[in-house]
């Protein structure tokens, strides 16, 4: 029997019945693309009304269309600023959990873990939380990076299962004394054949750059273009995506050679991604780098900061150029002497990578088996 939030019981659902209730206090960026290749694969094994979305209202419009127009239920709470939408999130959250009862909560992201984990627990269900990328990697500042690391240290105890996206956040959680037992990894991955569509239309004899992510500062976009402004007779840039957690910054203004297109569909960073020579990943922390797969799926060469996950993805160049985390100089000197010959090689090499490591079927695969392995210890 299972007691909910309200002190009412009701049976457990059978192991391959069960119900999802996925919680995330932001859907922008690769979270939505994630959530995206999980969700809808969910649905499949699930059934109609056995998969949540809790999601903020104002970000609805992020999420992809074979998302939106799934079956997959949609619940929302108003998050009109990042403090106040976590509070809105509590608020709705035990709401939301009695409407649906399900045997598994799975957190997305700092926040919806904060809260998730803060919670009181019901004596059934289990509660999984993925972060996405650590808070404490975040912070420039030391005593930050301190307070968030014991935090996530602390909270980890109220969680069932904490699922790393990568082998270097699987081992950062372990450096702070996340318990082994707590923890492990489950790559990224997405569906095998991308969108059928055409190239974008980008006629330009320069060497063609494309990023694609949101525009705040972690994402690096600044680094990139100001590595490009000299550059601008040899390069050109596209960027698709848009601030989300950080302020406008005069920083990322629209400069000679740079493009700036907004958020786009997935289809649509298709066609972006067949017409450009290079996907830049400039980073200055990455939990993993969805989007240098999604890449390699393309047979876009790839170019990204040496952090985190994207080191274990290019395999420290193996698979991609890499270059020093917030170094204009160095990453300058590799658009200036880079040459579609050297971009070639990187091709074949990088898809074949993609197909033996991060499909979204293996994703799947490996997050219903450990839904099963919790569930089946936690009954009585």
């Amino acid at each position: 029997m299972r007691e909910a939030m309200d002190g009412t019981r009701d049976p457990p659902a059978s192991v391959k019945g069960k119900k999802v209730l996925h919680v995330c206090d932001t859907v922008a960026g690769g979270t939505g693309t994630y959530l995206t290749e999980l969700l809808t694969r969910q649905l499949e094994l699930y059934g109609a009304g056995n998969v949540i979305l809790f999601i903020p209202q104002d970000h609805e419009h992020y999420l992809e269309p074979d998302l939106r127009n799934s079956a997959v239920t949609l619940e929302f709470f108003r998050r009109p600023g990042r403090y106040r939408g976590l509070a809105n999130l509590s608020l709705r959250y035990r709401e939301v959990w009695n409407r649906h009862r399900p045997d598994v909560v799975h957190a997305h992201s700092t926040g919806a873990g904060l809260v998730t984990r803060l919670f009181p627990r019901p004596s059934k269900g289990v509660l999984v939380y993925c972060a996405h990328g650590w808070t404490f990697e975040m912070s420039k500042r030391p005593t930050m990076r301190k307070l968030f690391a014991m935090l996530e240290r602390v909270l980890s105890r109220r969680a069932d299962h904490i699922i790393a996206i990568s082998q270097y956040e699987y081992d950062r959680g372990l450096e702070i004394g996340i318990d082994q037992q707590k923890i492990s990894t489950i790559l990224n991955g997405i569906t095998q054949t991308p969108p059928a569509v055409a190239p974008a239309d980008w006629d330009d004899d320069r060497l063609k750059l494309l990023f694609v992510g949101r525009f705040d500062r972690q994402k690096g976009l600044d680094v990139l273009l100001e590595a490009a402004e000299p550059l601008v007779d040899r390069v050109c840039i596209r960027a698709v995506g848009d601030h989300v957690v950080d302020p406008r910054s005069p920083a990322v203004a629209e400069r000679p050679g740079a493009s700036f297109l907004g958020w786009m569909s997935r289809e649509e960073v298709t066609a972006q991604m067949l017409s450009a020579d290079v996907l830049v990943i400039p980073s200055r922390w990455e939990g993993f780098g969805l989007v240098a797969v999604e890449a390699m799926r393309c047979k876009l060469p790839v170019a990204g900061s040496a952090v985190g996950g994207l080191n274990e993805i290019l395999e420290s160049g193996l698979y991609g150029f890499m270059f020093p985390s917030d170094n204009v100089l160095a990453l300058r000197r590799f658009l200036g002497e880079v040459t579609q010959e050297q971009l070639a090689d990187y091709r074949d090499r990088a898809y074949e990578h993609f197909l033996l490591n991060y499909t979204a079927e293996r994703l799947v695969a490996e997050i219903d088996g450990l839904y099963d392995r919790l569930l089946i210890a936690g009954r009585p």
